[in-house]
């Protein structure tokens, strides 16, 4: 054999031994996940398990801008391309996803599952009777507060109602400390804040019909309250959403309490790692001591798929296995703090152990586990957001009372939206 012909046979040697690394490697799906910051962290935290279960599907998840990948999707699903296997979508705005027809029928794998599933949950996830998406998690609000400022101030947690926030915040008022934040300026990020209010009183806006409900006395009256929180009582912080000086003010200890849901203890722990074994959370007050114990949300979220996707049947197996699953759905809890949507999930252990940021507080027990997340009908919601955030900046400006924001609310929703 010459030079020649035995790097010939090599060469082909390492060809064939490189084959089947090949065709392993072209025969491997490679599936997207659009999500962002801590839902990121909770999806990277168990696609290696996901991969190791389906051996010939690799996850790529991305981080965006959760305004700008609602925008995108839906962009993507009217374009039919350019989008993601799977997107993590706000529920508040799913329905503006639904007349583009573009998302996948996930009736058959959802159905089985329908019990798993709170109601206002499941009912959201279509029309008609089908679904369109898998559910992912709950937003549910708890209000955190620091303890020592509490106790130094005689102030005894946790506050029972929103008359005792009241008179807690007068007291602290009274030394320069707040007692909460209202968004304003709020623009469409703060439009969630309120909503938490709105929520927790079962005061909707439209009904299940999706018709503006006209003369809507107690959103009104709860509008007024939020208002009230700010300016009358003058008892709350006021900045927009996550805005440097908020969380200077939490530093600088000028804040003493904070009704957001449970993910928000991340952020106090990035933002004043100082305040470690303060912080103490409680449930949201109730509205009156003979009224339910509820509370509202910032708004849960879903998982989407477009139909255009080349690989469905992958992707479905991902938002599944994240949405639909005991495991992951408490990892999602351990990374993020994000409450299971999977009732399953609910009943774990792990919700119930205790956070060192919190003196060994858990979450879920003190906080969540004795409050009902009312339903919340969310209709043209990317539309509505931008109505109730203007309105409420003319309010916050001083245009307008709340009466009259109020009012023009409800006369925008049912002119521009026709409802």
């Amino acid at each position: 054999m010459t030079l020649i012909d035995r790097r010939a046979v090599l060469a082909g040697l390492a060809a064939a031994a490189a084959m089947p690394a090949a065709a392993n490697a072209q025969a491997r799906t490679k599936i997207t996940y659009w999500a962002w910051t801590e839902h990121v962290a909770a999806a990277n935290a168990v696609k290696g398990e996901f991969e190791k279960q389906n051996p010939g599907i690799t996850v790529e998840v991305v981080n965006l801008n959760p305004f700008d990948l609602q925008d995108k999707f839906l962009v993507a699903l009217a374009a039919g391309a350019g989008g993601p296997d799977v997107a993590l979508i706000l529920q508040r705005r799913f329905d503006g996803y639904l007349p583009t027809g573009g998302l996948l029928d996930t009736t058959a794998a959802m159905a089985p599952l329908k019990d798993s599933f709170p109601t206002s949950v499941y009912a959201s996830l279509g029309t008609g009777g089908k679904t369109f998406a898998v559910p992912y998690d709950q937003n549910p609000a708890v209000y955190f507060y620091r303890a020592d400022i509490f106790e130094a101030n005689g102030i005894k947690a946790p506050l029972e109602t929103w008359e005792d926030v009241v008179a807690a915040g007068r007291i602290l008022a009274a030394k320069g400390i707040f007692i909460g934040h209202v968004s304003s300026p709020s623009g469409v990020p703060g439009v969630a804040n309120l909503v938490q209010y709105l929520q927790s009183r079962d005061a909707q806006i439209f009904g299940a019909d999706g018709k503006v409900i006209r003369d809507n006395k107690l959103a009104r009256e709860t509008l007024q309250f939020y208002f009230d929180l700010a300016r009358k009582e003058k008892i709350v912080f006021e900045s927009r959403n996550n805005a440097p000086e908020f969380f200077q003010a939490i530093k600088e200890s000028k804040i003493a309490g904070y009704a957001v849901p449970a993910w928000a203890v991340f952020r106090l722990q990035k933002e004043a790692p100082e305040h470690a074994g303060k912080w103490r959370v409680m449930p949201w007050p109730k509205w009156g001591k003979d009224q339910p114990a509820t509370t509202g949300a910032w708004g849960g979220n879903v998982l989407a798929i477009p139909k255009v996707s080349r690989n469905k049947e992958a992707a479905l197996k991902w938002a599944m296995f994240i949405g639909a699953n005991e495991l992951t759905q408490v990892k999602i809890w351990q990374e993020g703090h994000l409450v299971p949507a999977f009732a399953p999930a609910l009943r774990s252990p792990e919700l119930l152990k205790g956070e060192d940021y919190l003196s060994g507080q858990s979450i879920y027990e003190a906080g969540l586990k004795d409050r009902t997340l009312n339903g919340f009908n969310y209709f043209d919601w990317a539309k509505a957001e931008v109505i109730i955030g203007n309105a409420l900046d003319l309010m916050f400006g001083g245009k307008t009372s709340p009466a009259e924001a109020w009012a023009e609310i409800e006369k925008q929703l049912t002119g521009q939206l026709g409802r």
